[in-house]
């Protein structure tokens, strides 16, 4: 799965839009739209601004023993959201 797979499900799961995000995170909503539709893949500043509004975090975790093994991207357990 992809990133902009991944956080559209969780946007689809927790029932926020690009609109929200872009205005609670203060990026463009073209920019969330881009990323969400898999045509550029977010910096990973970006990528904590969308997690954080929608109350998860980021994790990596090395997939393979061999030296070419890269770190996959992978969004873990919610955390709980802060109550304003």
């Amino acid at each position: 799965m992809t990133i902009g797979s991944e956080i559209k499900a969780i946007m689809d799961e927790e029932r926020f839009s690009g609109y929200r995000i872009s205005k609670e995170t203060g990026i463009d909503e073209t920019y969330i739209s881009k990323i969400i539709h898999n045509r550029i893949n977010p910096s990973y500043l970006t990528l904590k601004r969308i997690l954080d509004v929608l109350g998860y975090r980021i994790c990596f975790e090395k997939v393979a023993q061999r030296k070419e093994a890269k770190p996959e991207f992978k969004v873990s357990q919610k955390k709980p959201r802060k109550r304003r």
